[in-house]
């Protein structure tokens, strides 16, 4: 059995289970920390456990900015550490990742240049949206790749003749990597302009007719575009559709939009804990971190 005895998991305040996942998968402890906020709104953060000259992992998304502002905290918090590294399971800001207008900040580097601290020795993130931001992170920085884990649940489900389906081009590498290793047929769906006002979207070269399908992709937001996706692959045939993603944010309805297009299950990893977050990826994080 794998034993780091000085090795301590840290949970920020957005990832606790995920936290206590990683531990129990590397039989470390998980420590204790006290997260509040104060009467002007500021955040307080504090780690209870001694954690001097030991080797600790943080492990907190960033979802909101008070996730960014408590992953900030904790690692400043374990300053007596031996040695820091931290796990971010969801990056937020990864999508403003360019210049669009003169003047924009380019969120995705500031963000990263906050996280290369000194005193930080990797950081690991997962199924970043592009993944050239790394080029903004001064660290050793590995993005994990959560595909496996998809691709291996679709499977023990078991579903008769299924499709994964990438809802946009952008999605067709992610589809790839969890169809191939099992063998399943897999797509992307492309628009097509028939008029001013009339768009067709349709598989680019598989008939989902009779066929079970599985919709994935990296990041669900409001659900707009997967519920559109749904909508039209009912109009084709398909039989039951499921969503799958890596990193569920599932705001403004996306969740009753998308059930209201078809959709009969959303199935989501625990880089954001949620009802729907079915597959954890915590064996895999591990499995870095014992390396």
């Amino acid at each position: 059995m794998w034993v780091r005895e000085k090795m301590k998991i840290i949970p920020g305040m957005s990832s606790q289970l995920m936290a206590v996942r990683i531990a129990s998968e590397l039989d470390c402890n998980v420590s204790l920390c006290e997260f509040k906020k104060f009467p002007d709104g500021e955040s307080y953060t504090r780690v209870l456990d001694d954690i001097k000259d030991e080797e600790v992992t943080i492990v907190q998304s960033i979802i909101t900015d008070s996730d960014l502002i408590c992953l900030l905290q904790l690692i400043d918090a374990v300053e007596e550490a031996h040695e820091k590294t931290v796990v971010i399971p969801y990056l937020g800001y990864a999508r403003q990742d360019k210049k669009f207008k003169p003047g924009e900040a380019i969120s995705a580097r500031a963000v990263a240049r906050c996280l290369c601290l000194d005193t930080i020795k990797r950081i690991y993130v997962v199924n970043v949206h592009n993944n050239a931001i790394l080029q903004y992170f001064d660290k050793d920085t590995k993005d994990l790749d959560a595909s496996l884990s998809i691709g291996d649940y679709i499977a023990k489900k078991e579903i008769t003749r299924p499709v994964i389906i990438g809802p946009d081009a952008g999605a067709k590498e992610l589809a790839k990597a969890v169809a191939t290793p099992h063998g399943f047929d897999y797509d992307v769906l492309e628009k097509r302009r028939i008029s001013g006002e009339e768009v067709e979207i349709t598989p680019r070269a598989l008939s989902v007719e009779g066929k079970n399908v599985i919709i994935v992709d990296d990041i669900i937001s409001t659900g707009g575009t997967i519920a559109e996706a749904a909508t039209m692959l009912k109009a084709q045939g398909a039989a039951d559709i499921q969503v799958t993603c890596i990193h569920g944010l599932f705001v403004q309805n996306a969740t009753l939009r998308m059930f209201k297009a078809g959709v009969k299950e959303i199935i989501a990893t625990d880089t954001i804990e949620s009802a729907f977050s079915s597959i954890s990826i915590a064996k895999m994080v591990a499995e870095e971190l014992k390396r």
